[in-house]
């Protein structure tokens, strides 16, 4: 229902339809009404996930008022139900009578103000509500999960359709009972449709009439009220579908968004089983019109939209079989009601990001854009390093950096390339639920999630990393999807909240003990389709140089159990082989890392057909790093053929060096400087080994803080459930502590040695002795190449010196490579005493690592002055200032300037600040201090 003056006529063309999930006790709710409003809840309605329901219903409740943000940002809520706040979120204020017959009744004791609390000023706007169970468990909302809102109108003459209420889809020659309401008696209520008056009342306040649409046709519906020279209106629209026309897709094009010219699209939808889909956007006022009723070829529905603006992003979905609302699932952007308006609450991620369609629609929503801006890539053809020789390093965007932009980690990027790393996996960056999140509960494949940035940024992050000799692997997600994956909504079991078991991409239950969310059938060709395009697509558009594969152990439709689960499954093979060879056909040399766990015999049968396998390694170097002798082999990180992808730590894994603060024996437990200089054993011993490497973010500093670390009501809590995947601290801060910054600088010659030698770590003869057995004299690996020889030695032990037993391939002078000191081997049996935690690598040359190496900082003629400054600091350079941004040690930004080339610390507390400085020509980082 919506007020309308004959002066200021407001269509209400994009009202979405609640078909009557509420009704309201009075008809029309005002700021001003004091007394109690009744609204009734029809569980029946919606998305029906009360339905049938006998146990006790709860509302959440808010308001939106004129303080709103968007139309979804609720306000003077009720909390929603958690483990802890039971008893605060379900009370008798917001718990529903039962009157049977699936309805529920809440009462809004003395007018909405004051049940909500609403201060003097702020105007209220509508009543926000979603149905409940106790614990949150069962929701009723709308039929596409959206949230229940119910209209606050002004004082004063109001009209509104109690049916329809928005707009609705109808047959041929239906008839259909309209009612209309009016707040006061009217001297004339009018009833239009098309024009036309239908019916005409005086001195009522309602009307009724049944209408007969007797053909396929688009009618308005207007409902007039005339009183003392005041006109007020509502509209309503239904839709009278008329035949699906039968007709083939267009040669060439291909489901999704086919971009024809700067004009036109051709959107292809795959619907199976579906009787009819229209197009809903702003190129038609997200109006159900025949002339958007998409055409039939078979399992597809298709339809192409000519007059568009080039350049410009529209919003649009597809309304299948007249109730459900759906994205694109090829989508290269989507805009979501729920989460995009915090995506700039800090920092500015995402600049002039396309508004939600608030009130227009509900769900999640595509975007297409002809003629898109093209991003001007400075390496167009960035070659990888060998993969066998990759060390790889695993960054999750949300927790690399306090800003949690990609923008931010482009800044940290000139830290990694001399750390010596030769890849950046990325932790899931496909559109995900919600902005906070590892990433593993996707819905859209083609979609980089704004939370971290523009497609722009993503592109230039990769350019980045490509300038930089740095590849980038990206995790995806192909196992399961959430409910918002359109694919999953389009067959959709409301009552199980479950995908439905005629949805031909999706299983209900899983086959496998492994799931989460809801889980792809693989076998099923147009799901193996679907992600053979997802993989060519990221290497085609966004030049990315490989995949990790989430949980590829469930990529088959063989019913298991977690005894036979890794069973030799040659169906799952043939599936990823299938997958294998897509993204080959994109990029020859992609790299394709799984994530199988499977039996030997599979995975080494992935490994001969060129795909690499994830092995995890971590307690045994947990116990390593901690003192501890027992389960400390390492032997599972050396394998043949050299496709193993071996770590000591992952995003899935307690910390190394967490585990060593809390349980470390003696002295690795009660010294922070002792157990923090036992970093690069760690290091030393997971890379120097042959085979692909893997090292987690910030593992060449130590990072302590547990996976289980989190924070509730401002204090630090673990628990390894809870706050497994929530965020966690960055780490910048440790390159001010000595112990710390000493880590990092000889992690970086570990890794960097690996680096220089590339045909020596790759072809050379390796010899290891890092088992168990090997604790009393150390840990050992030899290499013998042409190009290098090497002996690493590692006392693992916390409080023990020991004898090790180098076994040098030759006498004559090696080197320290972490120090540059010389020793003369005389005796290739010579021993050497080493000191707990200490680590010695020798080689038979002189290494001349990097100068920058030990120095982080990008070097540049950008000269920053005076480093000790009570007040201005002044940026000299031959290119123009464009930017200068400040952090505290913490890492939070506290200062930006622009196109001038100084910076006011005056009024800053005395400390150390960083300076970014971006000129015309690059961006450079200083310190300097303010006293």
């Amino acid at each position: 229902m919506k007020k309308t003056l004959l002066t200021l006529l407001i269509l209400c063309f994009g009202y979405i339809v609640q078909a009557q999930i509420s009704s309201t006790s009075p008809a029309f709710i005002t700021e001003a009404y004091t007394g109690d409003v009744e609204i009734i809840f029809d569980a029946t309605q919606g998305n029906a996930g009360l339905k049938d329901f006998t146990g006790d219903v709860y509302a959440h409740i808010g308001v939106i008022t004129d303080k709103s943000t968007s139309g979804s940002d609720w306000k003077y809520e009720t909390p929603w139900p958690s483990s802890t706040n039971l008893a605060q979120a379900n009370t008798t204020k917001n718990k529903l009578t039962a009157l049977g017959n699936n309805k529920h009744k809440l009462i809004i004791t003395g007018g909405v103000r004051a049940f909500f609390g609403v201060p003097t000023g702020e105007k209220v706007q509508k009543i926000a509500l979603v149905f409940r169970n106790t614990d949150g468990s069962k929701e009723g909302k709308t039929a596409s999960g959206g949230d229940i809102f119910v209209d606050v109108f002004e004082a004063g003459l109001n009209i509104g359709f109690q049916r329809p209420d928005g707009n609705i889809t109808l047959t041929a020659g239906e008839a259909y009972n309209i009612s209309v309401t009016t707040s006061i008696a009217v001297t004339t209520l009018n009833l239009y449709v098309n024009g036309t008056i239908v019916k005409t009342l005086n001195g009522y306040s309602t009307l009724t009439h049944t209408y007969t649409f007797a053909t396929a046709d688009d009618y308005t519906l207007i409902a007039e009220g005339i009183l003392g020279g005041q006109t007020v209106r509502d509209t309503a629209y239904v839709c009278v579908p008329q035949s699906v026309t039968t007709q083939a897709r267009p040669a060439g094009t291909q489901p999704g968004i086919n971009y024809i010219d700067a004009n036109t699209v051709t959107l292809i939808l795959h619907a199976p089983g579906k009787q009819n889909v229209f197009v809903l956007g702003e190129f038609n006022e997200w109006m159900q019109l025949n002339a958007y009723q998409m055409k039939k070829d078979g399992e597809y529905f298709w339809t192409t939209l000519s007059n568009l603006t080039p350049g410009h992003i529209y919003g649009f979905q597809y309304l299948v079989d007249g109730t459900i609302r759906v994205s694109d699932p090829y989508a290269e952007m989507v805009l979501d009601p729920w989460n995009d308006k915090w995506i700039n609450e800090k920092h500015n991620i995402y600049p002039n990001l396309k508004a939600y369609p608030e009130g227009k629609t509900e769900g999640l929503v595509a975007t297409l854009q002809t003629n898109k801006p093209a991003y001007n890539w400075e390496v167009p053809n960035f070659q990888m390093h060998n993969r066998d020789n990759m060390v790889i390093y695993e960054l999750l965007l949300r927790d690399f950096t306090v800003e949690k932009s990609l923008e931010a980690t482009i800044e940290k990027l000139d830290y990694l390339k001399h750390l010596g790393i030769t890849a950046i996996e990325l932790m899931p960056v496909q559109e995900f639920d919600g902005n906070n999140s590892w990433g593993y509960n996707p819905n859209h494949f083609f979609a980089p999630d704004k939370a971290y940035g523009t497609e722009q940024a993503y592109k230039r992050f990769i350019d980045e990393c490509h300038k930089r000799g740095i590849a980038v692997i990206l995790d995806v997600v192909f196992n399961h999807a959430t409910g918002q994956f359109p694919y999953a909504k389009m067959w959709w079991n409301a009552t199980s909240n479950q995908t439905d078991a005629n949805n031909p991409y999706f299983n209900v239950t899983a086959p496998h003990p492994y799931s989460v969310f809801h889980d792809f059938n693989h076998e099923y060709q147009p799901t193996r389709d679907y992600f053979k395009r997802v993989l060519q697509y990221w290497i085609n558009e966004y030049k990315i140089d490989g995949y990790r594969l989430d949980l590829t152990k469930g990529f088959t439709q063989k019913s298991s159990t977690e005894a036979t689960a890794s069973n030799y499954d040659e169906s799952r093979i043939n599936i990823l082989t299938d997958y294998y060879n897509a993204a080959k056909a994109a990029k020859s040399d992609v790299m394709f890392i799984l994530e199988h766990f499977c039996s030997a015999s599979e995975e080494t049968e992935l490994a001969n057909r060129g795909m690499y396998l994830w092995r995890n390694v971590n307690n045994a170097y947990s116990q390593a790093a901690m003192g501890y002798q027992s389960d400390s082999d390492f032997g599972g990180m050396n394998s043949l053929p050299r496709r193993w992808v071996g770590f000591a730590e992952s995003h899935d894994e307690e910390r190394n060096f967490f585990k060593a603060k809390a349980y470390g024996f003696g002295t690795v437990k009660t010294d922070s400087v002792y157990r923090i200089s036992r970093v690069p054993l760690n290091i030393a011993f997971t890379t120097l080994v042959p085979g692909p490497k893997m090292v987690w973010q910030f593992g060449e500093m130590g990072y302590d803080y547990s996976i289980g670390y989190y924070i509730e009501d401002g204090v630090a809590k673990q628990d390894l459930v809870k706050g497994r995947t929530s965020e966690k601290p960055s780490a910048w801060s440790y390159l001010n502590l000595a112990h710390r910054k000493a880590a990092y600088d000889m992690s970086s010659k570990i890794i960097t040695l690996r680096k220089l030698y590339p045909t020596a770590f790759t072809q050379g003869n390796f010899s290891l002795n890092i088992g168990s057995g090997d604790w009393a004299n150390g840990r050992r690996i030899a290499l013998a190449h042409n190009d290098l020889n090497m002996v690493v030695l590692g006392n693992f032990q916390a409080d023990a010196s020991i004898t090790a037993n180098p076994n040098f391939s030759k006498t004559g002078t090696w080197y320290n490579a972490l120090t540059g000191a010389e020793l003369n081997v005389t005796t290739t049996s010579m021993t050497i005493n080493m000191q707990p935690g200490q680590l010695l690598i020798y080689t038979d040359r002189k290494i001349d690592f990097p100068n920058n190496v030990e120095n982080p900082e990008y070097k540049s003629d950008v000269l920053v002055y005076p480093a000790i400054t009570n007040a201005k600091v002044f940026i000299g350079s031959q290119n123009d200032v464009r930017e200068i941004n400040v952090y505290n040690l913490q890492g939070s930004h506290v200062k930006t300037v622009r196109n001038i080339a100084e910076v006011d610390l005056s009024g800053f507390a005395n400390g150390l600040y960083i300076l970014k400085v971006q000129t015309t020509e690059r961006n450079t980082t200083h310190k300097v201090i303010k006293e």
